[in-house]
């Protein structure tokens, strides 16, 4: 309000009214018999106040349920009480009233009990109203945030909280929102820019976007040749798992490597000919499980390893010469991050930025258990901190975790993705772009982006039960053209 400048009540004004076209954009409201707008005492009560205003002028048949009996309520709260224009159609009763009716209309609610700054549990009073509204089991629209919901820290499962069936929460997405532990209670978010004048902010957490991804992106230049491009060693697969070796090496293929080498067994090396003509192959002396790379006597620039390669005594026993020996970043994925966890000695012995790839049972076997996911996005970041590595936590809204205590979130990607091989992509998409000189924090957020994005436009063939791994590397080159039209 300090920068724009803008009074409060006129922010407010500005807030319920994007939030009201939003709204009316994406629910077809004369399918309800009402809607119901809950207001607290406070600015989120304002809000709402706002937007009942603003539906019933749209002809909306509307209920406000005032949820503030004898509690002193803010001035912009009474500003726009007073505001509410006098219709047949709009009606203002206090929640005592109103609880004593029996809804059995068809409505649609707005949560604007409290907003972002709830610092304590609902009780009494405001935890009835909380169990009203989740026991309508009608749509709810959050506004900002919904009532219960803690913002800086996890909320316990059993706090009061309303189930909102979407939240639009102004400005800026809420990290507790990227929490699979709030599903449940925020639905589906859509933020709405309510054109705040902020001054220049060095965040500590940002979303990975387009914009970010477009900046990361390495133009190719004219002259570039293979060699330029980088050449990067994937130790993957085994007897018993021979896709993941397959799936990567496709993968780095398309993220632009120059040259790709796939060090594997026999029998994934002599499939590799026909799915991956362009792969190198390096053949391990033990028929069931890698046991031996010379890496040293390799050309190779980059090392990924990890994907479908088992835990055999001699793979064990080549992961941990990995680690000792090899100097530059790694990528470690899968198998590698599990006989990793079985030697925790060794975590002090990677490479610096070394991107390592877990998914929340594999980072479980890393660094041990948590309360809730406030406490394992600390345990995250702490991780990355203290072995000076780039963590990427798996999952819907990938949590990249950098040596600096920087966390960034991916905001590509859909559910279709977790599938058998996601993973695999990912590392090939990784060890494609550190070979070619991208930097080891570029190389976690470019890739972590393109690879949801590259499931996203998969999506558009396939459904969320039917997509495959594979999909996503195929349409690996629609993920960088997205971003190289953006980069002209």
């Amino acid at each position: 309000m300090q920068s724009e400048p803008i009074a409060s009540i006129d922010l407010m004004e500005r807030a319920g009214s994007r939030f009201t076209e939003t709204l009316c954009a994406q629910f077809d409201l004369s399918r309800y018999d009402k809607v119901l707008v809950f207001c607290g005492p406070g600015n989120n009560g304002g809000d709402g106040l706002v937007i009942a205003r603003q539906l019933s002028q749209r002809n909306y048949p509307v209920t406000v349920v005032l949820c503030h009996e004898q509690m002193k309520t803010t001035p912009e709260f009474e500003t726009n009480l007073q505001r509410l224009p006098q219709r047949a159609d709009l009606q203002a009763i206090p929640f005592s009233q109103w609880r004593e009716t029996t809804c059995t209309e068809n409505v649609i609610i707005i949560d604007a009990l409290f907003g972002i700054g709830l610092s304590r549990p609902l009780t009494g009073y405001f935890a009835d109203i909380v169990e009203c509204i989740n026991k309508l089991q009608a749509t709810v629209v959050a506004v900002d945030c919904p009532s219960g919901l803690f913002l800086e820290q996890s909320t316990p499962n059993d706090l009061p909280c309303v189930g909102a069936t979407c939240t639009y929460t102004f400005q800026f997405m809420k990290e507790v929102f990227l929490w699979p532990e709030n599903e449940q209670r925020v639905g589906a978010v859509t933020v709405i820019d309510i054109g705040l004048q902020l001054p220049e902010i060095k965040y500590h957490k940002q979303l990975i976007d387009k914009n970010i991804a477009t900046s990361l992106l390495h133009r190719p230049h004219k002259f570039a040749h293979k060699g330029e491009n980088g050449y990067g060693l994937l130790i993957a697969g085994s007897y018993d798992m021979p896709g993941a070796a397959l799936l990567g090496a496709k993968s780095a293929l398309r993220s632009g490597i120059g040259k790709v080498m796939v060090h594997s067994v026999a029998r994934v090396t002599d499939l590799l000919p026909a799915s991956v003509p362009e792969a190198i192959l390096h053949t391990d002396i033990n028929e069931r499980c890698v046991s031996k790379v010379d890496w040293e006597q390799l050309p190779v620039n980059t090392i990924a390893a990890g994907p479908g390669l088992g835990k055999a005594q001699p793979t064990v026993a080549l992961i941990k010469n990995l680690i000792d020996e090899v100097q530059s970043p790694l990528i470690l994925d899968a198998d590698a991050l599990n006989i990793l966890a079985d030697n925790k000695t060794r975590l002090a012995y990677l490479p610096s930025y070394s991107i390592l790839t877990p998914h929340r049972k594999e980072f479980q076997r890393l660094a041990g258990s948590w309360a809730n996911d406030g406490d394992l996005i600390g345990k995250l970041c702490e991780f990355a901190k203290r072995y000076t590595v780039i963590v990427i936590l798996k999952g819907a809204y990938t949590a990249v975790a950098l040596p600096d205590g920087k966390l960034y979130y991916n905001t590509t990607g859909n559910p279709g993705m977790a599938t058998a091989g996601s993973g695999d992509v990912l590392t090939g998409i990784l060890l494609g772009l550190l070979a070619q000189g991208y930097t080891p924090v570029e190389t976690a957020l470019l890739g972590v982006y393109l690879h949801g994005l590259a499931g996203d436009e998969a999506l558009q063939q396939q459904s969320e039960q039917s997509l495959t791994a594979g999909d996503i590397t195929e349409h690996l080159g629609e993920a960088f053209k997205q971003l190289t039209i953006n980069n002209l």
